[in-house]
């Protein structure tokens, strides 16, 4: 199951309602063999959201029902967004902290405390097995939809807008996150990278040996960026804490501040690789290859 644009798919159209339809089915038989380990179903249905959510990016301009659909998966993912957010909080703080000196370990266990009480509260208030159900039967709707879905473009046409345009909201976030360095700024350009990384991995077949090596640079941006983006939120999380001892927090801000110097600077190196082309003039190139790949039939 390739998540990528296929020669002998017929038409864009095709791909389009091919990827999405094996996406959808996958998600579903993942939540299906769940044998009681909701973390790991719940990481694999956002997981295939977000692969949805980019390729319709990617069609956006030739997607008439684009508003609809997109809007349709973000409220799917959002129902499972809590679960996975908590875990995602206590492994960052883990990582955070190891190594620390057992006095900074000692005072760091409170927070932990606060991380762990959090966590059962989310899953109390969201049972997994509950969101799961109702998750699996949104999906189940999307499928008949998905056969009705209808491009405006063909051949590259349904691509090339939506891959240049996506492309130059990525360098934009990329020149705003080095001018601000922001957390927020970071975020964005988090957001904008993984939607260039997953157009990557759909137009792969055009050019496979050089695409390989340029999705490897997104995914390693993408690592970054992702590394920066968990400490900002645990930072924001271990502000809003009030009943911890402030000497606690003052240490964990730093420590984050001080760690979210690697991933920024090691995105910043491979920012300026990947995005080293002008958007309309990749857009140019990426449709010669399309059509040299087209012509191999």
């Amino acid at each position: 199951m390739a998540y990528r644009i296929r020669r002998k798919d017929s038409k864009a159209q095709t791909s389009l309602r091919r990827i999405a339809r094996e996406q959808v089915r996958a998600a579903i038989r993942g939540i299906d063999t769940t044998a009681g380990d909701t973390a790991d179903a719940i990481h694999d249905v956002r997981k295939r959201i977000k692969k949805i959510r980019g390729l319709l990016r990617l069609v956006r301009p030739s997607f008439d029902g684009y508003r609809d659909e997109n809007a349709a998966f973000r409220q799917i993912a959002a129902l499972l967004g809590p679960q996975r957010d908590a875990a995602v909080l206590i492994d960052t703080f883990d990582r955070l902290v190891e190594g620390a000196s057992p006095t900074g370990s000692g005072t760091f266990a409170s927070v932990r405390r606060q991380l762990l009480q959090h966590a059962r509260a989310i899953a109390e208030a969201h049972d997994p097995g509950a969101l799961l159900r109702a998750t699996r039967a949104a999906l189940q709707d999307a499928l008949p939809r998905i056969e009705r879905w209808r491009l405006a473009d063909d051949g590259f046409d349904a691509f090339e807008t939506g891959l240049e345009s996506s492309y130059r909201r990525a360098r934009k976030a990329m020149r705003a996150a080095s001018a601000h360095a922001e957390d927020e700024a970071f975020h964005d350009w988090r957001k904008r990278s993984k939607d260039h990384a997953f157009h990557l991995r759909l137009l792969q077949p055009v050019w496979p040996g050089p695409m390989r090596a340029i999705h490897a640079c997104a995914a390693e941006l993408g690592d970054a960026l992702g590394l920066h983006h968990d400490l900002a939120v645990l930072a924001a999380y271990v502000h809003a804490i009030s009943d911890v001892d402030t000497g606690a927090v003052a240490a964990l801000e730093t420590r984050i501040r001080l760690q979210q110097r690697e991933p920024a600077t090691r995105a910043g190196a491979l920012g300026a690789r990947l995005y080293a082309t002008p958007p309309h003039a990749l857009a140019k190139s990426w449709r010669r290859r399309h059509a040299a790949w087209q012509r191999e039939r």
